[in-house]
């Protein structure tokens, strides 16, 4: 279903006080949440697209330093797919309309067309108040606010992160891109009955042996032993 925005004509005051309270952020110059919140369509001049140009380099960086510092062994390539996934339209539509700062947007009336760019209009608005938040005060207090709106309105993003992680497919990628070859897994050890078996793999690369890994199946001990084996990649594939 298409969010639902409020639209208010040019001219309409801005409730400071409720926006900054759905933010969680106080601005020292309120002329940055009139820009931050006005579509082109209602000031040609005025309006939130240079914002949101700056909040959508900083939403970047900040959920990509949040990434690098809190999942240590993700690879590049995992990392790239989550902060997609955190900085996408859909997920900052979803933010925004959390915190129903939506309501607050000023543009011109046009029903014809406005079912089609609400959540484009929404998550560009949402961009803006972060690049506002980085105007107003800082990188680090932009990057506060935000993480903070993730963790609200993206509860089980860590658990996520964790539970869908191709570690095969990433260190077969990483391999194959170094030298060529295929990582192989071999079944070292298997105990207890098989409805409550515990499998110990192990992957070789080029016959040495790079990681071991534990699991309930031989595909669960096949992704840990990937996601130890690219540990070692990096100092041991040049």
């Amino acid at each position: 279903m298409e969010a639902n925005l409020r639209l208010y004509i040019k001219g309409h005051n801005m409730d400071y006080v409720t926006i900054e309270h759905r933010i969680g952020y106080s601005f020292n110059d309120k002329d940055l949440i009139n820009f931050a919140f006005t579509h082109k369509s209602s000031d040609q001049l005025k309006n939130y697209e240079r914002l949101e140009f700056l909040g959508d380099a900083v939403i970047g960086t900040a959920v990509g330093e949040y990434l690098y510092y809190n999942f240590p062994d993700l690879p590049e390539g995992e990392l790239s797919k989550y902060r997609a996934i955190l900085v996408r339209l859909e997920n900052l539509c979803k933010m925004a309309e959390g915190l129903k700062i939506q309501e607050f947007i000023l543009k011109e009336r046009d029903d014809d067309t406005m079912n089609k760019v609400n959540k484009r209009i929404i998550s560009n608005v949402y961009e803006a108040v972060i690049g506002a938040i980085f105007i107003d005060s800082s990188y680090e207090k932009a990057k506060e606010i935000l993480l903070s709106h993730i963790s609200r309105f993206n509860p089980d993003i860590n658990e996520e992160i964790i539970v869908n992680v191709d570690f095969k497919t990433t260190l077969q990628e990483a391999i194959q891109k170094k030298t060529g070859n295929t990582p192989k897994y071999h079944v070292i050890e298997k105990k207890g009955p098989d409805h409550h078996s515990i499998f110990t793999v192990c992957v070789k690369i080029d016959n040495e042996i790079f990681g071991y890994g534990d699991g309930p199946s031989k595909k669960n001990a096949e992704q840990n032993a990937a996601k130890k084996a690219l540990k070692k990649i990096s100092r041991k594939i040049k």
